[in-house]
């Protein structure tokens, strides 16, 4: 059933894109055909997360967190309709994306490990982790469209491109609402990995910890500056970046050099 329901959800998400386009350049401040769609797309897309990770054997590769963190964009699209910060309109990027993100989790092979480890601490440090890094992973591409735009905008180039995209403070409220659970996560992340570290230099840990404390310090400078600053365009792509980089280098960095170079392991 998960793979019958990832194909159909993605194709959902494609409609909802190409109909979203066509209510937005004809004025309408209402896509009601477009929200139709993506919530159809989305019962889908949560029937085809349920039977995969409610199942006997839950697994998990990167394709199927990124595709976990991909519907949780496209809920808080939906669920900001129900608030007077809409960011409907963000999903002529988004749901592309959650499709994209489907179609390769349904036809791309990718190694997977079982999580029904007996230990909840390591389970929950392992989902925390992943998903915090996939969430700020898809924020990071959300900053380089924000990037772009106002690389448009600072030189008054309105070309079809740019009127195709949504508004910039849309897609950079999308942005920060990516930010602030991807902060919470991996809050959660550190938290949790603190209560099964015995040894922080013998478990060579201690640069894998270093650099994800680092990242964490970054986007939680970036949300103070965004709340009380009013931080926003470069300023808040650059960090985001940044944050993402030492992220990406706690894991696959660390990962790297203690395994293929020094031979050991974390464990």
């Amino acid at each position: 059933m998960h793979d019958f329901f990832l194909p159909l959800a993605a194709a959902c998400y494609l409609l909802a894109t190409l109909q979203l386009y066509r209510e937005l350049t004809a004025g309408s401040s209402n896509p009601r055909g477009a929200i139709a769609l993506t919530l159809l797309g989305a019962v889908c897309h949560v029937l085809a997360q349920a039977t995969h990770w409610l199942g006997p054997d839950p697994s998990a590769s990167y394709l199927n967190v990124l595709s976990l963190c991909a519907l949780t964009v496209v809920l808080l699209l939906l669920t900001s309709l129900l608030t007077p910060n809409r960011l409907f309109e963000a999903g002529l990027i988004a749901l592309p994306m959650a499709a994209l993100v489907l179609l390769g989790e349904w036809l791309l092979p990718a190694p997977a490990q079982l999580i029904n480890t007996p230990d909840a601490r390591i389970s929950l440090h392992v989902i925390s982790s992943v998903m915090a890094f996939g969430l700020l992973s898809i924020a990071g591409v959300y900053a380089l469209f924000v990037a772009l735009m106002d690389h448009f905008l600072r030189r008054h180039q309105l070309n079809p491109l740019m009127r195709a995209l949504p508004a910039l403070n849309v897609l950079e409220s999308l942005l920060f609402g990516l930010i602030k659970a991807g902060f919470v996560l991996l809050t959660l992340s550190l938290a949790s990995g603190l209560l099964f570290i015995d040894n922080l230099m013998a478990q060579h840990l201690a640069h894998k910890t270093l650099l994800s404390v680092l990242a964490w310090l970054v986007f939680g400078t970036l949300l103070w500056g965004r709340r009380y600053r009013g931080w926003r365009g470069r300023t808040a792509v650059r960090l985001t970046i940044g944050g993402i980089l030492l992220l990406a280098l706690s894991y696959f960095g660390s990962k790297w050099v203690l395994e293929v170079v020094l031979a050991r392991s974390w464990s």
